[in-house]
């Protein structure tokens, strides 16, 4: 019997699959038709690795394990792929409901302060120092509850933080010599970031992107050439790259309004 069953199974016939599997599979297919990873086996991995965890968490256990647990599956779920694809606005949607979950049968659902502000520490964790202001200004009082609006917003502007800190980091290193570089240089470099945020108007959302935009290479480059010729009579001791990161992250944090 179980020879034919075997026999059918390679001649065509489909393989039962347990209850659920199958939309397990198909709802996995979506999220790379959606995120459309650069690796896609590795994207899947990670995945059905977040899946595990959150069906673990539906057991009982101490809530703020759980919180922790609830906070790193949505973490996650915010990598599946970056800010400014389609796919990050339903990611962040599912983000906010798992956050939202109730961690235990007494508790109402509903996203608290706390478990928000815990979320954008995580996001900003690798820009380091420089992020503790931002995150004063977005954070909620711990009992508060977070309202999508708030939640996404405060998620996107994290995202862009980091994203304005990588490329002020870029635009170092293009002008550094062993670690440092011309302190006139810096300077001139910090009043083209703080001018492109002017023109924005905002630090928040896509307004940041638009900021971007209006460091065209062109702009950059009279900007230097003009720091260069003064650079010649310089006499103040070079610029690192820690102390260029500490000047330019508060650009970004002074135009983002506080949420309490």
């Amino acid at each position: 019997m179980a020879a034919a069953t075997v026999s059918g199974w390679v001649h065509g016939a489909e393989l039962p699959l347990p209850d659920g599997l199958s939309f397990t599979l198909r709802e996995a297919l979506l999220k790379v038709l959606e995120n459309r990873p650069e690796d896609p086996v590795s994207f899947l991995g990670e995945y059905f690795q977040n899946l595990a965890v959150a069906s673990e968490g539906t057991a009982e256990k101490p809530v703020p394990r759980q919180q922790e647990e609830q906070i790193s599956s949505a973490f996650k779920q915010l990598l599946l792929c970056h800010y400014s694809r389609p796919a990050f606005s339903r990611n962040t949607a599912l983000a906010f409901q798992m956050l939202s979950y109730p961690t235990n049968k007494r508790k109402k659902p509903g996203l608290k302060g706390r478990v928000y502000t815990e979320l954008l520490r995580q996001i900003c964790g690798s820009a380091g120092t420089p992020s503790c202001s931002l995150i004063q200004k977005l954070r909620c009082w711990d009992h508060e509850a977070v309202p999508f609006s708030i939640f996404r917003h405060g998620v996107l502007t994290c995202f862009v933080f980091l994203d304005f800190v990588k490329i002020s980091g870029r635009l170092f290193e293009v002008v550094a010599e062993s670690g440092e570089a011309s302190r006139t240089v810096c300077q001139a470099l910090l009043e083209a970031l703080q001018d492109a945020l002017s023109v924005s108007g905002s630090a928040s959302g896509n307004g940041c992107l638009g900021a971007a935009s209006k460091l065209s290479p062109d702009q950059l480059g009279m900007t230097m050439e003009q720091a260069m010729r003064l650079r010649r009579n310089e006499t103040t001791p070079p610029m690192t790259q820690e102390e260029f990161t500490q000047l330019t992250a508060p650009l970004f944090i002074q135009r983002v309004k506080p949420m309490c």
